[in-house]
């Protein structure tokens, strides 16, 4: 029997030439594995998953098993596994819930190390720094005990979110504040009038939202609705989004009252690609839309992608000095669109 604190299982219906990719326990292993006191981590992954699954192994490679629902589909079935991919969690006690942060190798390890904590981690004087940056999304309360409604709001709250957040709390004489602190974007934001019944819950949201989002078919909408002009980043490599969103924060940061940067993973979403004027085949790529007017601006292919020649193409945009794409034909079947550039 495989011991560990948290292992994560993959559920996976693969053909049988990628199952050989990934090395599989049987049904027993698996019963055993969730049956006992450990945070479990259940996946049903797809092709997709494979790159972000290998980087896990290799930091977690006693703490990572997997189960090939090819020969095991009554197990995947009878957990619901009927999409893929597909990731549900154990805590240890009996409850299984699913599993909806990001396909990404650092987001599920860090999720396993969350999900071994309490859901609030009661924190003193000289821990409190060292706490705020243990993960990348974290939650400290300072509470004034003559506030238990918010305290009982708040440890109700990190329950909720504990998939996605670190929460801390910490007793204190002067007025309750809590303060969220997104480490991935280096933002910060503190919450002291708590009267409104949504205060906590829009604190948290507001700083889940990165800087540089990826764009989705789940959340796209969200992101059209938004009422700003988009910024369109494609790539297969997650490395390269990662590079991109890194090198281009300081922009997006100084943008962001008007415009929203976004990633998209082509091979999720490269069909997107054609209709901001864009070959459907030429990645990384960038393209500027404007949902409430319908126009699109793509990124010249010739020029390199950086923060200094991206921002100045936004600036010759709001300017006027970039013409909209007349939608006939791609940026570069047509040469170049930008001929003031």
């Amino acid at each position: 029997m495989i011991k560990m604190k948290a292992i994560e299982l993959l559920l996976s219906a693969l053909s049988a030439a990628t199952a050989a990719a990934w090395a599989h326990t049987d049904e027993a292993e698996f019963r055993r594995a969730i049956g006992g006191h450990n945070q479990v981590l259940v996946a049903s992954p797809s092709q997709a998953l494979e790159s972000e699954w290998t980087i896990a192994t290799e930091t977690e490679k006693n703490a990572l098993i997997s189960v090939d629902c090819a020969s095991a589909s009554s197990l995947c079935r009878e957990f619901g596994v009927i999409s893929y991919p597909a990731l549900r969690f154990f805590d240890g006690h009996g409850k299984m819930t699913p599993y909806r942060g990001p396909r990404r190798a650092s987001a599920m390890l860090s999720y396993i190390k969350r999900a071994a904590r309490p859901s609030v981690t009661i924190l003193k004087d000289e821990k409190v720094q060292k706490f705020q940056a243990s993960d990348d999304y974290v939650v400290v309360a300072q509470v004034n005990p003559q506030d238990a409604h918010i305290k009982k709001a708040y440890n109700k709250l990190a329950s909720q979110y504990q998939d996605r957040l670190s929460f801390g709390s910490k007793e204190t004489t002067s007025a309750t504040t809590v303060s969220c602190f997104n480490n991935k974007d280096g933002q910060q934001s503190t919450l002291s009038d708590l009267t409104a019944i949504d205060a906590l819950p829009n604190l948290i949201e507001t700083c889940l939202t990165p800087v540089i989002g990826e764009f989705t078919r789940a959340n796209e909408m969200k992101y059209l609705q938004s009422g700003k002009s988009l910024v369109f980043y494609f790539a297969p490599s997650p490395a390269d989004r990662d590079a991109y969103v890194d090198a281009m924060r300081s922009v997006a940061k100084m943008y962001q009252e008007y415009l929203v940067f976004v990633t998209v993973d082509t091979n999720e979403y490269g069909d997107l690609a054609a209709s901001l004027g864009l070959a459907s085949d030429k990645f990384p790529a960038l393209s500027v839309q404007n949902p409430m007017y319908g126009q699109v601006f793509p990124y010249p292919r010739q020029k390199k992608i950086t923060a200094e020649l991206v921002g100045g193409f936004l600036m010759d945009i709001v300017q006027g000095r970039v013409q909209p794409w007349d939608g006939t034909m791609s940026a570069d079947e047509s040469g170049s669109p930008h001929n003031e550039l």
